[in-house]
């Protein structure tokens, strides 16, 4: 088998593809889509339709998945793949190209396109056919080493079968994981592990019965494929309750969060049913007061809008649609002394999404660090626009991200955006999550010294949300405090945050440390801040976050 090269994951939408497979049909014997997971063959009709045809082997008369199958190659390392198949006295060159296949629902279908050419050589091909044989025929291919129960392609195998030989009946396919697992070969070690491990597979195959499937995707993942329920939270219950029972410990409970999808269409790919109902489940991962969840139209609405997001983010950089917002930072007084920088993204249309919509998902999938850059860029820009103005006094802060101290050189690129539009070091204000510090407390609080050392003034953001505040304080020369505003809104009626809040602002002040207070929204917080001591203050009292241009006469009323 060749690998051409790493970028060859061709786009067709549902009208497309059968247009350019016809086109190919001049060259090929055959051209035919392939689900290498279930190893069937797909078509899709004009009006968007997935059905799924006989086994992708059939072709050749064989009774059983290719070794080292080319589609399933391809489909997973997202590059083309060639290779000389020997059936029958047949030899087949083969072609599988992975292709996304957008759905008429927009969801994006993995899939492979396979060109195939054949010509006869009896005698090379029952040599190579033999060969092969005992590399596919058997267990190891459906089946995992190490629970026994079917594996992720004996699954998707198994799962359509069922469904396609039952089509009268109503199925449901179920995620199943299983919550903090690395305690347990922490808590007990490996070999126990393995032995929970395997006693689970056993309780999923006894449960699901002669008429459902079970399989083991990888890790703590499990599949199951089973007729619909009457009472399927007793059913789900009942199963927790036997793999809570493989571990006896006062100190830790096995417990499972399970996500279901209902399945209706019985033509969409098992890959597609599974990830559904993986959705469902981490919707409610992190929350123990329920077990169960079944995937909603909402959440694949919600998956394709985040997949939206990824794909169109770098164009949408580069074409300027992020832009940044200013909120002022004002003393008691009323006089602005600089504004923090929030990144907002313009659509086209002109509608503003709040960071809310896309922060946390740029997070996810490492692009937050382009963000940053972006904004960064844009605050450094702004302020050299200021010089020589009636704004040349006034700083502006952005956020730095946890993950920006893994993937990007920090204490270089703020020295280099000041090099870049010649501007003062102390009007660039980095604002540092004391979470952030705390994940690597060595290496960061270095990086931090060294942008003090180059004249930037460092601010610690959020302070109070963390779990080491005080702890932190100890270690930290940083130069500003900046106080939760959480911390905050409790504090006009409550004594108690009062008292904390007093302390936290005189050790700051004792360690050199000016304090802000963010979340500012009535004068009698104002006032309750200014007397315990806090310096500057930020929040919707005095402007919500505004564009450049309002913050600009915002600022000039108040001077």
């Amino acid at each position: 088998m060749t690998n051409e090269n790493t970028e060859q994951v061709k786009t067709y939408s549902y009208k497309e593809i059968n247009i350019a497979m016809d086109s190919m049909r001049v060259m090929f014997d055959i051209v035919r889509l392939v689900d290498a997971e279930e190893c069937r063959e797909v078509s899709v009709s004009a009006e968007g339709v997935l059905c799924f045809g006989k086994e992708c082997y059939a072709v050749w008369n064989a009774d059983h998945r290719c070794a080292n199958c080319t589609s399933f190659q391809a489909c997973h390392t997202h590059s083309k793949k060639t290779r000389v198949e020997y059936f029958n006295g047949k030899t087949f060159q083969i072609q599988s190209v992975p292709i996304i296949l957008t759905l008429k629902d927009e969801s994006p279908y993995c899939c492979n396109l396979e060109l195939i050419s054949f010509s006869d050589d009896a005698v090379e091909a029952a040599y190579h056919e033999e060969k092969t044989k005992w590399e596919t025929s058997g267990y190891l291919s459906t089946h995992d080493t190490l629970t026994g129960i079917l594996n992720w392609d004996g699954f998707c195998k198994g799962a359509r079968n069922l469904i396609s030989n039952n089509p009268e009946k109503k199925h449901l396919v179920i995620s199943a994981d299983v919550d903090n697992f690395r305690l347990v070969n922490t808590l007990f070690g490996n070999s126990k592990g393995n032995e929970v491990l395997i006693g689970i597979a056993k309780i999923l195959e006894e449960m699901s019965g002669s008429t459902g499937v079970a399989g083991r995707c990888g890790g703590v993942n499990f599949a199951l494929c089973i007729d619909e329920k009457d009472d399927l939270e007793k059913w789900l219950s009942e199963l927790s309750s036997k793999v809570a029972e493989l571990i006896y410990s006062p100190s830790f409970t096995l417990t499972m969060h399970f996500g279901i999808f209902d399945v209706e269409n019985q033509n969409l790919p098992i890959s597609i049913m599974y990830d559904r109902s993986y959705m469902a489940l981490e919707s409610i991962k992190t929350d123990e007061s329920v077990f169960y969840a079944y995937f909603t139209d909402e959440l694949l609405e919600k998956a394709v809008h985040e997949q939206k997001i990824i794909n169109e983010f770098k164009s949408n950089l580069k074409s300027g649609q992020f832009i940044i917002y200013l909120q002022p930072q004002v003393t008691k007084e009323g006089v602005i002394e600089g504004a923090e920088c929030l990144v907002r993204w313009c659509l086209p249309s002109g509608d503003i999404l709040p960071p809310m919509e896309f922060i946390e998902i740029l997070e996810q999938v490492g692009l937050i660090g382009s963000l940053d850059e972006y904004v960064w860029d844009l605050a450094a820009y702004q302020l050299s626009k200021w010089k020589g103005t009636e704004f040349d006094n006034l700083y502006l802060s952005v956020n730095v991200s946890p993950k920006d101290f893994y993937y990007l050189d920090i204490a270089e690129i703020f020295p280099s955006l000041c090099k870049k539009y010649d501007i003062s070091p102390s009007k660039l204000h980095i604002e540092i999550t004391e979470t952030a510090i705390a994940d690597e407390m060595s290496g960061n609080m270095a990086t931090m010294e060294k942008l003090q050392a180059n004249g930037f003034t460092v601010e610690i953001d959020d302070f109070g949300k963390g779990s080491s505040s005080l702890g932190l304080l100890k270690d930290l020369k940083a130069d500003v405090l900046k106080i939760d505003m959480r911390f905050i809104q409790r504090c006009s009626d409550d004594d108690r945050s009062n008292v904390i809040l007093e302390s936290v602002i005189d050790m700051a002040k004792k360690l050199h440390m000016e304090v802000i207070s963010e979340g500012i929204e009535t004068k009698d917080q104002l006032n309750n801040l200014s007397e315990l001591g806090c310096d500057v203050f930020q929040g919707f009292y005095f402007s919500k976050p505004i564009p450049v241009a309002a913050f600009e006469q915002y600022a000039k009323k108040k001077s």
